[in-house]
């Protein structure tokens, strides 16, 4: 689930990447995606833990800035959340959303786990050293302030979204962030009880099991949630939809209804994927397709092609501003 977790999120770096490189997109939600796959990079899915807390001292501070990455890349993301989804910017003036905050939250994570006794690199760090307060401390802080923010997120996510991509991507992000502070509340118990001796040890097991599920779980929705606006983006600024349709109209009636050649036929439906203006080449379909009707006295074409030429149809048939978007390409060219 961590490996998942981790490639899914590298995926939906790149694409947001591209999309600010491209497009000017949000900095906070790069910010928070690239902040994050560098948090799970340092759980061991690429190299080995051991290995890379050797070089910051063999003495757990990788525990350390794993922790403060994830806390910077969710405070990033509710940062990016309600800036996308706040109806003004009032939401700028409350303090939690000044990086002020976010710098004094590392703080408040960071100085606890300098005062504890140092032991070399383990990867139970948290269960094997949580009788020491420091560590109790420095753990339950950076829990406490997860939840806070994974609540934040959760709350504005919830909001009535119009734009069908925006509700899923929200929804989605809420579920992951509810799991994250559910997951967060769950380790602040086990510590406790850990801490302090309370509950018994097979109680002690099974939130300490129960964590990893629900806190990748939760990384694992995040991500996903954070991929679906940039994908939706892709998919329409490249006109995905309407190439693949090309292609298949120009290679179930193509030569029908243009008289290609063989090799021009061939050479048409290569170009169809690439054409700079499919719509304005499936309207032409469109028209073509009528006046094939009408010139084989109404004999239908192919069923699966009709189908296709049917749904471009009802894209077509949405009124005037619908084919504003096609008219003046068309007349171009």
């Amino acid at each position: 689930m961590i490996a998942a977790a981790f490639w899914i999120l590298a995926a939906v770096f790149v694409f947001r990447l591209y999309f600010v490189a491209r497009w000017g997109a949000s900095t906070a939600f790069i910010g928070a995606i690239g902040i994050g796959v560098l948090g799970l990079f340092f759980t061991g899915v690429a190299v080995p833990e051991a290995t890379i807390d050797a070089a910051l001292g063999g003495v757990n501070f990788l525990h350390l800035v794993r922790n403060l990455c994830v806390t910077c890349a969710v405070w990033l993301v509710r940062e990016g959340i309600f800036a996308a989804y706040s109806p003004d910017e009032s939401y700028r003036s409350r303090f939690s959303h000044r990086p002020l905050a976010a710098g004094l939250g590392a703080i408040a994570i960071t100085v606890p786990f300098l005062f504890q006794e140092f032991v070399p690199t383990t990867l139970s760090f948290v269960p094997e050293n949580v009788e020491q307060l420091p560590v109790f401390v420095y753990a339950s802080v950076y829990m406490g302030i997860l939840a806070l923010l994974a609540v934040s997120v959760l709350r504005i996510c919830l909001r009535p979204q119009e734009s069908l991509p925006v509700r899923a991507s929200s929804r989605i992000v809420a579920s992951g962030m509810a799991l994250v502070a559910l997951a967060s509340v769950e380790e602040i118990a086990y510590m406790t009880g850990a801490h302090i001796n309370v509950g018994g040890s097979s109680l002690h097991h099974v939130l300490y099991v129960l964590f990893n599920p629900l806190f990748y779980g939760g990384v694992l929705l995040t991500s996903l949630g954070l991929g679906i606006p940039p994908v939706v983006k892709a998919w329409r600024r490249l006109q995905l939809w309407d190439r693949a349709a090309l292609v298949f109209l120009t290679a179930t009636l193509g030569r029908g209804y243009w008289g290609f050649s063989h090799a021009a036929w061939l050479a048409s439906i290569v170009s169809s994927f690439y054409a700079r203006h499919p719509s304005a080449r499936l309207y032409e379909y469109v028209i073509r397709s009528s006046d094939h009707k009408v010139a084989l006295s109404g004999r239908s074409t192919p069923m699966l092609a009709g189908r296709v030429l049917d749904a471009v149809q009802a894209r077509f048939d949405g009124g005037l501003g619908s084919l504003e978007s096609v008219l003046p390409v068309k007349a171009s060219q």
